[in-house]
């Protein structure tokens, strides 16, 4: 890493910055270094704008990323973020190069984790607001890339609403087999959707404590138990592996509760009077509606 922009101190660089990474290969091959570390050299400066070559080797993406992220970093806690049309530092271009360059290669990040590595690095204070900064306007250019590459923007908003911004490629790869099923007007997409969406809308806006928790021995009716045996299946399939469960995973789970939810509503009162009843249905509801957490945010799709 400590060669990789060693480049930018040289004369001809300094005149043609075209040749940045280009003349850094160029002097490695010169002192003798390994390939693989020539070509890493090279790759660190990729992509140099829309349109270029992206680096392919492990060693090279972890540079270009790692020096783009650190330029963010630094620049967002000295400047911050760009204003309107005007960005005399590139910020957009470094973001949006070091996107492409995790959604191409496939490599997985932890985003928030190397921005706070880079922020500890920093010659002036980067603390957590820094962070969330580079963060959110990281995940807008992630968001511009894959509606360029013609995902649709509701599937986008739906994943990047989740944790799953924090991982590029994670988030593109979930991005893009949602958006195949909602082209598709997949009917296990629109069933998932249905069954999700009532118990959604009874705990939104409600307070409900954090360790809010089913009680099977509270479980009063046939339709409740039923729902709730109908849950720890659906749950297994997506919680149990979470956080790498995929979108079929979560409509293969959701479809599963579709006709004990039915008879659930058709028979059973939520909001009973006796308050243990009360408070366990809510449970019930708040854990089938926390299903899709961390995988899709359904708000976000319409006819939700």
């Amino acid at each position: 890493a400590g060669l990789a922009r060693a480049d930018l101190a040289t004369a001809l660089v300094m005149e043609l910055t075209a040749l940045a990474g280009v003349m850094g290969k160029h002097y490695a091959q010169r002192e003798g270094l390994k390939p693989e570390l020539c070509d890493a050299i090279f790759e660190a400066a990729l992509p140099r704008s829309a349109g270029d070559i992206l680096p392919k080797s492990p060693a090279g993406i972890a540079v270009a990323v790692a020096d783009r992220l650190d330029t963010l970093v630094g620049l967002f806690a000295v400047v911050g973020a760009p204003k309107a049309t005007a960005d005399p530092f590139g910020l957009r271009r470094a973001a949006y190069g070091a996107v492409q360059a995790l959604v191409v290669s496939g490599v997985r990040c932890d985003l928030r984790a190397a921005m706070q590595a880079a922020a500890a690095l920093q010659p002036v204070a980067c603390g957590d607001k820094v962070v969330d900064e580079c963060m959110e306007y990281v995940t807008r250019r992630l968001e511009q890339y894959l509606v360029d590459s013609g995902c649709g923007v509701e599937a986008v908003r739906a994943v990047l609403a989740t944790e799953r911004r924090g991982d590029p490629a994670f988030a593109a790869e979930t991005a893009r087999a949602l958006d195949a099923v909602v082209k598709a007007g997949s009917e296990e997409l629109k069933a998932a959707m249905t069954v999700l969406a009532r118990p959604t809308k009874l705990v939104r806006g409600k307070e409900l404590p954090a360790d809010l928790e089913v009680r099977r021995e509270s479980l009063k009716d046939p339709e409740e138990v039923a729902l709730y045996d109908a849950y720890l299946v659906a749950a297994a399939k997506v919680v149990g592996v979470s956080p790498a469960a995929t979108v079929p995973d979560l409509l293969s789970a959701a479809v599963g509760l579709v006709k004990p939810a039915e008879a659930f509503f058709d028979n059973v009162f939520v909001m009973a009077e006796e308050p243990e009843l009360r408070r366990n249905r809510l449970a019930l509801m708040n854990a089938i509606a926390s299903l899709p957490k961390g995988i899709v945010e359904f708000a976000e799709l319409p006819g939700f």
